[in-house]
């Protein structure tokens, strides 16, 4: 099948067979040297790393959040609006218009709430901590003796804890808490390193937090001081180690023996009264001094949240966008390979096709990438694709699917133009990945792209998608004379044996 170039292919990839050449000749000089000689570098190489490595890193504070404003809540509503008009002008080249169109009518509809959230006169508090810290039992004395007496409207909520909830990138996963206002995260004793990791995921966020030292009533009065003072060293590495109050939500029942006036003993037992005093005041004064702020904050996290889902929309109706791209030039990079079975051209035909899909992808995605930087992008996904050893693994195993099958496996050129498509495919589907939680398009991060290209390639080998992925490239480039006259030739050779 002749494929029809709609684009020019630039020629390109010098830098990757300057590569390959690098690669070739530092494999002679090794072994050149001899056994010896190489134990003897490697010896002094690690010696000097164990003198270079650092011993310990030293923690980092965190970066300090900016304080909430009003200003910075309707600019977070603003960019809802502008990525769901965005979503909105798409929606038509998607062939799921309707359902979107659906799905838009409900986020514009979240966005005119959020509007009007910015008055909200009623606070959201959560109570958070692991299992078995109290946090019922101090959302239930909470409603009770505070609540209830107090003029403004409160809501609280008791929720678990799940660890989660601590993730790097907040696009892969909501955090549920970010609806409320407030939190009191509830610890009972030091702060574990799990504790300590969810406060850090909660800073990041921006949320605000009080952290609650419930059951202090289980350590003796000289070990309070001392745990009170670990837990707010931990806290001042992000600077509110002023935010911490002890309690005892349900202090533990105890045993009272009184002597009668007849020398008889009395024994009862009695429950003290909770102790929660120091909490409510420090409640009363951030809902006074900080009411708004709160407000402010929490309405600029839900319209985060919106703008996250109409962008995880708007990814879906590009990626059904790039996916005919990327297939297009999959199948020019396997008729190329096809015709030019010859590895190094392959490797270099592969990476100049591959220049034009980046920007083709780029457009897309609005990252607006010159054909210059192209070249550049598909130079570095070259060089990232040869250092993970993504090309000799994808080759080894084509090259056993493709002996399965005599007919194309014989055919000149079937290996090279496999390949080709493969790894130019790889290269597409990772390219949609990045450009999805892509911002700055004038650079490369090429760690995270690495990152991506190594999953997507292990997406691909552990399924079956080769297996279907191997024929429907060779029946796309081998012709079906070409077929037959493999077969033919089979046959007669077979006879004469």
């Amino acid at each position: 099948m002749a494929v029809k170039l709609q684009r020019p292919i630039l020629v390109g990839g010098i830098g990757l067979s300057l590569l390959l050449w690098l690669l070739d000749t530092v494999q002679h000089s090794i072994a050149e040297l001899g056994e010896a000689s190489i134990l003897g570098i490697m010896a002094a190489g690690i010696g000097v790393w164990l003198l270079k490595k650092p011993k310990s890193t030293p923690p980092q504070k965190q970066t300090i959040i900016a304080p909430p404003t009003k200003e910075a809540a309707e600019q977070a509503i603003a960019l809802s609006i502008n990525t769901i008009d965005n979503l909105s002008q798409e929606t038509a080249k998607s062939q799921k218009s309707e359902k979107i169109s659906h799905q838009i009518s409900q986020l514009r509809q979240e966005v005119t709430k959020l509007t009007q959230e910015l008055e909200r006169q009623e606070i959201k508090i959560v109570i958070t901590g692991g299992w078995g810290v109290g946090k019922t039992a101090l959302a239930e004395i909470l409603r009770s003796q505070w609540v209830w007496t107090n003029s403004q409207k409160l809501e609280i909520t008791d929720i678990t804890w799940q660890e989660e909830w601590i993730i790097t990138d907040e696009d892969n996963q909501l955090n549920p808490l970010s609806p409320y206002d407030l939190i009191l995260f509830i610890t009972t004793g030091d702060l574990t390193d799990s504790e300590y990791q969810a406060l850090l995921k909660l800073t990041s966020l921006g949320q605000s937090f009080i952290v609650v030292w419930n059951k202090q009533d289980q350590y003796l009065p000289d070990q309070k001081p001392q745990v009170l003072q670990k837990i707010q060293e931990r806290l001042s590495t992000i600077h509110l180690e002023e935010n911490l109050i002890g309690v005892s939500a349900k202090p533990n029942s105890i045993k009272v023996r009184k002597y009668q006036a007849d020398e008889t003993i009395q024994e009862y037992i009695e429950q003290p009264l909770p102790e929660i005093s120091g909490l409510i005041e420090k409640l009363n004064y951030v809902l006074e001094q900080e009411k708004e702020k709160l407000v402010w904050a929490t309405t600029k996290r839900k319209a985060q949240i919106v703008t996250l889902e109409a962008k995880n929309i708007l990814n879906q109706v590009r990626r059904e966008l790039a996916i005919p791209v990327i297939e297009q030039y999959q199948w020019i990079a396997a008729a190329t390979a096809f015709a030019n079975p010859i590895p190094t051209l392959d490797l270099l035909a592969t990476a100049a096709i591959n220049a034009q899909l980046i920007v083709d992808l780029s457009t897309i995605y609005e990252q607006k990438i010159s054909l210059e930087q192209g070249k550049q992008v598909a130079g570095t996904i070259a060089e990232l694709m040869l250092k993970l050893g993504l090309v000799e693994l994808s080759t080894k195993t084509l090259t056993t699917i493709l002996k399965s099958n005599t007919v194309t496996f014989v055919a000149g050129g079937a290996v090279e133009a496999v390949s080709s498509a493969y790894l130019t495919r790889v290269a597409g589907i990772s390219l949609v990945e990045y450009f999805q939680t892509q911002k700055d398009s004038h650079s490369v991060n090429i760690e995270k792209l690495g990152q991506i290209i190594q999953s997507v390639f292990s997406q691909t080998q552990q399924n079956n998608f080769l297996k279907s992925f191997v024929p429907l490239i060779m029946s796309h480039v081998l012709p079906q004379q070409k077929k037959i006259e493999i077969v033919q030739n089979q046959t007669e050779s077979s006879l004469i044996n």
